[in-house]
């Protein structure tokens, strides 16, 4: 390779490991890496890397380096040098070699390792005698440890997780403010854990380490049966605080037997049915070091859990604070009507003063009824109420405990002589990485990209639930299956679904994927596995890599890809069609009646084959990507055979729904040679129903994509943009300020859906968010694809629309795109990062600059300038494919 030297202002910056916790340290012993070029050179590329790893920041003594590395792609490299043992600290650097010349060392980053072996941990598990093998919902158990620190700290690492859900405290300040830690997973076979850098927490002298451990989705409420101690009927903190002192000296504090328990304020805290506190019931100063624990009990000390894992996913936050304005104080007794302005996940803060024993109480619904009072049918057994006890402090801050509402309104009840001062909702989601943007001129549009986006923060809390509010909140495979492509465009979800999918590998029966994840409906004797739901196990990690280029999750969860798909086909018949088993089809389909949601107008047996042929062309792909060319060539011949069948047996009968057609087309279930027929037969249906929806959960996510790849795209934009029942606008126009599970969960008189199952957070018709992304506002990523092939610019106008634009935070950079029409011409801006190459193709209806219908862009800035063209009509206008 070249060693001329690139201009000084290109430069190797942005160096991240594969692990999005946040923690000091990561539990991959050798991280893959990766880094960004800065420049403002046009064109620049990355034509090979070499990578240094050494144990000091300056470099001195030994250094591991890589080869060069012939690689365009500056993310996800291998680590070249042998991997980290426990606590090993190693910094490393990176420089490109560039079309533009070899570029000068990247600054430093560091890299620590976690505990990384079961045989690192000392400490095991403690519990309160008397919270072992509680049954029923009872207060929060309290534990501490005092010890002495005999010098100076130089570091501290707390190494922490729990049976249940816990917050830690270190001389009575918190050690970070993640909420419902460690998540929830298959406990049994994967429990995580975080390392925190507690140095600043420490002091010399005496210290107390302490913690509250809550029941959560271990011991608390689970599923619409509120079945209790799934995974156990004890919680319990583990829990390992390494110090090294100025001496040179390590001092070591684990949960053992020398911990203290008890009970405060806390007096249950649940998911599904909120908290409840007693102010008056609080040890005083119970987490500081001079606290005398000598009349709290023993505690239990338990076996050490053989699934620890460091977490590489980042935690449940609070990631925005929603002050609240307050009316009128009200009498005793009559609640106080409070609205958030946004349905949300989290609970309120509130200020309030009042005298010792006086009584607040807080209920939370997603709507109001007719009358103005809360619509709380829809929670069901869920109480999502939150009540305290006051102690006479001059302002307490109220807040609950280890628990999450789903919300917009909420009324506030207290007894006589409480002032209530002022009230903050603090919205909690795991703290994803917003990377994506997109707007256009029409202020509807805008909501129902915010409602979707919102739906996305409320549904991603330690795992992807269906919703947030009722006594469910559960990872329905079937809804982030449908989500999955635009929740990649709109958060950085790599380790977020990278985890989950572990877990779904984890819960398969000899390849059959649960309808939840993790498989708590198996308390209830489901043992089912359903089309369109399983085929999260294929879908959700081949969105994974197309978006963020990961190949490892294809390696990682392709014995699960294969296994879903395998099962599958032992579930056919001698035809090759799946047409036996229960199936949820095209899942609440409008035409549906209520209680029956599965009675799509689309035959279920025609959804489930179609699946299977999807995802076995999923399998072939990944299998091709990974070496795996003879199980490549197997399942590219079950998609075929499979796709003819289901074509043979339903062909005529499937162009009778639009959920049909679009699953023939998307998933090339019909030949090629017929899309163009079955794309007008969708297009008839939809103008036919007054272009309002006519898909549930399966078709949805498929039909503008179907209509846009057939040359339909005037009929997809008007069945975006009606506005009557069903369909995406009539929920905004009701007030929606995230995605409904029903389109008609509010009716037009303003009444809400009566249903026995109604969610007013529900991401799954949010998937239309991808169309928007790729189709309105034209930005396509396709990682998957060889670089100069990866990104591809397609606006397509339409709808009366006259500007859009989205950007994404890729793994190159920052990637955006701009159109806009004015007088009969349409201006493109677009941003292409360093390292990247995109392709721009001219949409249908203006002139190609020179002639060409695609331009290639580099690196850099661009603004393009397009005269109107007569000899395409604009209602002509094609998908690129």
């Amino acid at each position: 390779m070249t060693t001329v030297s690139a201009p000084a202002d290109i430069a190797v910056v942005g160096l991240a490991i594969d692990d999005d916790s946040g923690l000091i340290a990561t539990g991959h012993a050798s991280p893959r890496l990766s880094w960004k070029l800065q420049s403002q050179a046009a064109d620049v590329v990355q034509l090979a890397y070499e990578i240094e790893v050494a144990a000091t920041r300056a470099f001195d003594g030994a250094v591991s380096r890589s080869d060069v590395v012939k690689e365009a792609r500056p993310y996800l490299a291998p680590w070249p040098a042998s991997p980290l043992e426990s606590r090993e600290v190693r910094w490393w650097r990176v420089r490109a070699h560039t079309n533009l010349g070899l570029t000068a060392w990247s600054e430093p980053s560091r890299v620590e390792a976690s505990l990384l072996s079961q045989s690192d941990w000392s400490a095991r598990p403690v519990s309160p005698i008397s919270n072992v093998g509680r049954e029923t919902a009872g207060p929060v158990p309290l534990l501490r440890r005092a010890f002495e620190v005999g010098a100076p700290v130089v570091s501290a690492r707390l190494y922490v997780t729990s049976l249940g859900v816990h917050e830690v405290h270190i001389n009575g300040r918190p050690v970070s403010g993640d909420l419902l830690e460690p998540g929830w997973t298959v406990y049994p076979k994967r429990l995580l854990f975080a390392a925190y850098d507690v140095t600043a927490l420490l002091a010399e002298g005496p210290n107390a380490i302490s913690a509250a451990v809550g029941d959560g989705w271990y011991r608390g409420d689970l599923t619409w049966e509120l079945t209790r101690n799934v995974y156990g009927a004890t919680t319990a903190l583990l829990a390992q605080l390494e110090v090294t002192l100025a001496t040179g000296e390590t001092v070591v504090v684990v949960t053992d037997a020398n911990w203290r328990g008890g009970y405060g304020a806390v007096r249950s805290a649940d998911l599904y049915q909120g908290t409840e506190t007693d102010y008056g019931a609080e040890p005083a100063g119970w987490r500081a070091a001079g606290f005398d624990d000598g009349g709290w009990e023993a505690v239990r000390v338990l076996d050490l859990p053989a699934s620890l894992e460091m977490r590489a996913m980042p935690a449940v936050r609070i990631v925005e604070r929603r002050k609240i304005e307050l009316a009128a104080q009200t009498p005793p007794g009559v609640p106080i009507g409070l609205d958030a302005g946004q349905n949300l996940t989290g609970y309120l803060r509130i200020a309030a003063r009042g005298p010792a024993g006086a009584r607040v109480k807080v209920r939370h619904a997603e709507v109001l009824d007719t009358d103005g009072s809360l619509f709380t049918e829809a929670l069901r057994e869920a109480r999502a109420t939150d009540s305290y006890v006051l102690d006479g402090r001059p302002v307490s801050e109220l807040a609950p405990a280890f628990t999450f509402h789903g919300f917009r309104y909420a009324e506030i009840e207290a007894t006589a002589g409480v002032t209530i001062d002022a009230v903050t909702a603090e919205v909690m989601s795991s703290d994803l990485r917003q990377i994506g943007r997109f707007a256009c001129s029409d202020p509807a549009v805008n909501q129902l990209a915010e409602n979707i986006r919102w739906s996305q923060r409320g549904n991603f809390l330690a795992v992807p639930t269906d919703c947030p509010q009722r006594d469910e909140r559960l990872g329905w495979t079937g809804d982030i299956q449908v989500f999955a492509p635009t929740a990649c465009l709109n958060a950085d979800c790599r380790s977020f679904l990278g985890g989950w999918l572990r877990d779904l590998a984890l819960e398969q029966d000899r390849g059959r994927v649960p309808h939840v994840i993790p498989d708590v409906l198996a308390q209830l004797g489901s043992k089912q596995g359903c089309a369109a739901w399983g085929d999260a196990a294929t879908v959700v990690p081949w969105s994974l890599y197309r978006t963020y280029g990961d190949l490892e999750v294809l390696r990682a969860q392709f014995d699960s890809m294969k296994a879903w798909v395998d099962w599958c086909a032992t579930r056919t018949e001698p035809d090759g069609l799946w047409t036996r088993d229960f199936q949820f089809g095209d899942w609440l389909d409008p035409d549906a009646p209520p209680e029956k949601p599965a009675a799509a107008k689309t035959s279920a047996g025609f959804v489930a084959s179609a699946y299977l042929a999807h995802s076995a062309g999923l399998v072939a792909d990944a299998a091709g990507l990974i070496g795996q060319a003879h199980l490549a060539a197997h399942y590219r011949d079950l998609h075929a055979r499979t796709a003819l069948a289901a074509w043979t047996r339903w062909s005529e009968e499937a162009v009778r729904s639009p959920t049909g057609c679009a699953l023939a087309i998307e998933f090339a279930i019909a030949p090629e040679s017929e899309h163009a027929e079955i794309g007008a037969r969708l297009a008839e249906l939809v103008a036919a129903a007054g272009y309002r929806i006519g898909t549930g959960f399966v078709g949805t996510p498929l039909v503008l994509p179907a209509l846009t790849r057939t040359g339909h795209l005037d009929v997809a934009y008007r069945l975006l943009l009606n506005r009557d029942c069903p369909g995406w606008l009539y929920q905004v126009d009701r007030g929606a300020t995230t995605m409904w599970e029903r389109w008609d969960g509010i009716g037009a008189d303003g009444s809400p859906n009566r249903a026995s199952m109604v969610s007013f957070n529900h991401y799954a018709y949010g998937a239309v968010g991808a169309w928007l992304y790729q189709t309105v506002a034209g930005l396509n990523v396709d990682l998957s694809q060889p670089p100069d092939a990866q990104i591809v610019l397609a606006p397509q106008p339409g709808g009366g629309l006259t500007w859009a634009e989205a950007e994404l935070e890729t793994p190159y950079g920052r990637l955006a795109i701009t159109w806009r029409l004015e007088d009969g011409t349409m201006t493109i801006e677009a941003v292409v990062p360093p390292g990247a190459v995109a392709q721009l193709t001219i949409p249908a209806g203006f002139q190609p600059p020179a002639g060409e219908p695609s331009i290639r862009l580099g690196a850099g800035e661009y603004s393009f300038r397009l005269s109107s063209s007569t000899t395409v009509p604009a209602h002509t206008d094609r998908a690129t494919s």
